[in-house]
């Protein structure tokens, strides 16, 4: 079922004025390479774990805004070598402002490309509770890494976290105002670097959020550093959306978007093999 969502915010005026061709982009999500958090509670989850067992892994395993693990570097470096070509094409990226994000990011779309990069606060985890979830300064982050970053949009400190954890549907919410966001830049190629949880909340439990990648349901879900290619689209002809138009009230000013993977297609045409989430 789908969740509840709070009153509607309104979509920011740039968007709805746009040209109808920024309502599709070329988008590839890419799920971070393995933090100090996942070894444990990723294995667990690969052998049928309850939700509530997945959290309690990770919190025995918790750590301050988790740093990936030398595998996770490993996953990374892998991605850049074998994604190289099909990521030649991003004129943008945006992270999660978490580390394990961020130090992703860097290293499958190293800094000497000259891409524009901005470190965005709707892409973090589920937030509060658990302290992998918590973020640094951003003066502790503009000192840790490249210059290139934009931390423009993040306060100083994490005014976010909470000693409680976010309910799951305003993470969904928090990620489809993210959306529109990032919809509403200026360009048509983008790489988004975030969290697992927010995906699968976003992409499987948000109403104005479609998603249309022919996974059944054991591999919808991210691997560690998990890359797909997908076509992000606001038709303003579809029922709930408007996209192109001058909105006059909150009720018709939150967008449909339809989010069509192209990457799994692909995949499944060449031969390769799927399992457990991950294209091998």
């Amino acid at each position: 079922p789908s969740c509840q969502f709070p009153r509607p915010k309104l979509i920011p005026k740039m968007i709805l004025g746009l040209p109808r061709r920024f309502f599709s982009k070329r988008l590839f999500l890419l799920r971070h390479g393995q933090a100090a958090h996942n070894p444990r509670a990723e294995a667990a989850k690969a052998l049928g774990c309850t939700h509530d067992t997945f959290l309690e892994l990770m919190r025995q395993d918790d750590a301050f805004d988790a740093p990936l693990t030398i595998l996770g570097e490993q996953q990374a470096v892998e991605c850049r070598e074998k994604f190289q070509l099909k990521l030649e094409d991003v004129e943008l990226v945006v992270s999660s402002p978490l580390s394990r994000a961020l130090k992703t990011a860097d290293m499958v779309l190293p800094h000497n490309d000259g891409r524009k990069r901005i470190a965005y606060e709707e892409f973090r985890e589920l937030n509060g509770w658990l302290l992998n979830a918590k973020r640094r300064n951003r003066s502790d982050l503009e000192e840790q890494f490249d210059e290139g970053w934009d931390f423009s949009q993040l306060t100083e400190t994490d005014e976010r976290w909470t000693e409680t954890l976010e309910d799951q549907s305003a993470c969904a919410e928090r990620a489809y105002q993210g959306l529109i966001w990032l919809m509403s830049q200026k360009e048509d190629t983008i790489l988004l670097v975030c969290h697992g949880g927010l995906l699968r909340f976003v992409m499987t439990e948000h109403s104005n959020v479609v998603v249309k990648d022919g996974r059944d349901e054991r591999l919808k879900r991210f691997g560690n550093c998990e890359l797909r290619e997908f076509v992000i689209s606001c038709d303003a002809e579809e029922e709930g959306t408007v996209c192109n138009e001058v909105a006059t009230n909150e009720q018709n000013t939150r967008p449909v978007f339809t989010l069509t993977e192209t990457s799994y297609t692909e995949d499944i045409q060449n031969g390769d093999s799927v399992e457990a989430g991950v294209v091998n």
